[in-house]
């Protein structure tokens, strides 16, 4: 009787051909599966940053993301303007065009690293054994986005605490950094500190806004959200970024609330 043959896990989330990124399945968005999701897409903005060369040793200390329209699950062109240029800040522009349209864009300010005194930052280490996995068998990244809850969640309304960690690829032999894997966290903090119900509402980003005090580092980065709303149809998410060092930065979402249509 012959073996079951082996299927490779899928572990990168775009092939590339210059500056155009065609996604594979990992890309697939969580509310509708023709669309990319917006982890992704941070992913590749912060991605295209990091290619782009600096004139001195630089932090990316403010990423500003907004989403102007769904990315369909079909290839995108990435555009990086350099709009100054200097040995003290750097400013970047970057573009994702699909069918001739801009469906996401974003501002990243690079300021130049040098010696100052520095403040107290509770250091988090590593993430205490036992925490639940939230790992789901439906989720096209899982076997490349290890994720633990230290508290709150989808199904805990109120803030929240979560771990993860990546180990995957932008493209084949490019693996995600901790730049790039920040990104991608930064985009869990509305599912991080529910405070709707996710069966009965939908809570898509339009935005995603970064302050960093320095560039992550280690396998794990920690997000500890809040989320507040006046009952408008709009919220926003305020979280806390650390690694293993200790606290980095802030970020901060704005979500579209809406219904979601019964069964």
């Amino acid at each position: 009787m012959a073996s079951p043959a082996i299927v490779p896990v899928l572990r990168h989330l775009f092939e590339r051909d210059g500056a155009v990124y065609t996604p594979t399945a990992l890309a697939t968005g969580p509310w509708d599966r023709r669309l990319q999701s917006g982890v992704v897409l941070n992913a590749l903005i912060a991605h295209e940053i990091e290619r782009t060369p600096s004139p001195v040793p630089m932090v990316t200390s403010r990423l500003l993301l907004d989403i102007m329209k769904p990315t369909l699950m079909a290839p995108v062109t990435a555009q990086v303007t350099v709009v100054r240029e200097g040995k003290r800040l750097q400013l970047l522009d970057v573009e994702l065009e699909q069918e001739g349209a801009v469906t996401a864009r974003a501002s990243a300010l690079r300021v130049r690293v040098g010696a100052s005194p520095a403040t107290d930052a509770p250091c988090h280490a590593l993430p205490p054994p036992g925490l639940p996995s939230l790992n789901g068998a439906r989720s096209p990244m899982r076997d490349i986005i290890e994720t633990r809850l230290e508290a709150g969640g989808l199904e805990a309304l109120g803030p929240g605490v979560v771990w993860t960690r990546v180990d995957g690829e932008i493209v084949p032999g490019t693996p995600i950094s901790p730049f790039v894997q920040l990104a991608m966290a930064a985009d869990f903090g509305s599912g991080t500190s529910s405070f709707v119900d996710w069966r009965e509402w939908s809570f898509a980003n339009v935005d995603i806004s970064l302050h960093l005090t320095r560039m992550p580092e280690g396998e794990w980065v920690r997000l500890a959200a809040e989320t507040g709303s006046a009952g408008n149809g709009i919220a926003v998410v305020h979280s806390r970024l650390a690694d293993e060092r200790g606290e980095i930065g802030h970020a901060h979402q704005t979500l579209f609330l809406d219904r979601r249509p019964k069964a």
